[in-house]
């Protein structure tokens, strides 16, 4: 490199080795960043002197620093040990990142799913009061079924709507209410549909045998989010005379080892 280009090169790099670009870093976040990495870094909690020399900040710096990160919720701070750590608030902030990077995993799952059970997988996403199809794998087969990605359903109906609402442990009144809002193709009542959430709750996983389309058997479990709340449904669809209990049993117990995977509560 000549001298000409070596100048270029480092006017073009701030003093911690990091490009320049077009703005000018702020020390202030910087020095926050380092702050946070230390925390996270370390197995234990941190005192401000340790955390400072970690993070080479200023120990004044360190402390107005964390003491605001602990006014927002991003590190929290024992009184007893005088020690940080790193506050739920980062969590909220990271929550729709994580969310995404599920989704994207689970897609990537959906055709080795379809393939082990040899029924059609659909993956919906919880939103509100609703699921939402976002990806579904076909079974390789010369007949076979196919949703319309984009559609939507109440978060209450369906296969889905059992394994959720066993998720969510509503109460029996909860489910009343619920249900009479409900619209089903097929023969079921409140006490039906009460009792078939319960199931879902001991094994795991939600069924529909011909209550919500005539003629068609739904299986699913439920991906759950940080607070143990439904974010996704990972749901086997069939044809009713193309699989019995004993089938939707080991279809079941698959969609929930999958979904558990993928949960974020643990």
């Amino acid at each position: 490199m000549t001298s000409a280009a070596a100048a270029h090169s480092h006017a073009d790099m701030t003093k911690d080795g990091e490009p320049q670009g077009k703005g000018k870093l702020v020390g202030a976040v910087v020095q926050t960043v380092r702050l946070l990495r230390v925390l996270a870094a370390s197995d234990e909690p941190l005192g401000v002197s340790a955390a400072a020399r970690a993070a080479q900040v200023n120990t004044s710096t360190a402390f107005n620093v964390l003491r605001t990160l602990t006014a927002e919720g991003m590190t929290t701070f024992d009184e007893a040990t005088k020690t940080y750590r790193l506050g739920s608030g980062l969590f909220e902030l990271a929550k729709r990142l994580l969310t995404s990077n599920v989704a994207d995993l689970l897609r990537a799952e959906l055709p080795r799913l379809a393939a082990e059970t040899g029924r059609l997988i659909a993956l919906w996403e919880v939103v509100d009061d609703r699921v939402v199809l976002i990806d579904r794998a076909l079974v390789n087969r010369p007949v076979r079924l196919d949703l319309a990605v984009t559609q939507r359903m109440p978060l209450m109906l369906g296969a889905v709507g059992r394994a959720a609402a066993a998720q969510l442990q509503l109460s029996d009144a909860e489910l009343r209410r619920g249900f009479r809002a409900l619209r089903w193709a097929g023969n079921i009542d409140a006490a039906r549909y009460i009792g078939e959430v319960r199931t879902a709750q001991r094994n795991g996983y939600g069924v529909d045998r011909d209550t919500l389309y005539t003629g068609i058997v739904a299986i699913a479990a439920i991906v759950a989010d940080e607070n143990g709340r439904p974010a996704f449904g990972l749901s086997a669809i069939d044809l009713s005379n193309n699989i019995d209990d004993d089938e939707v049993a080991v279809v079941g117990q698959t969609l929930a080892a999958a979904a558990e995977k993928f949960s974020l509560a643990k």
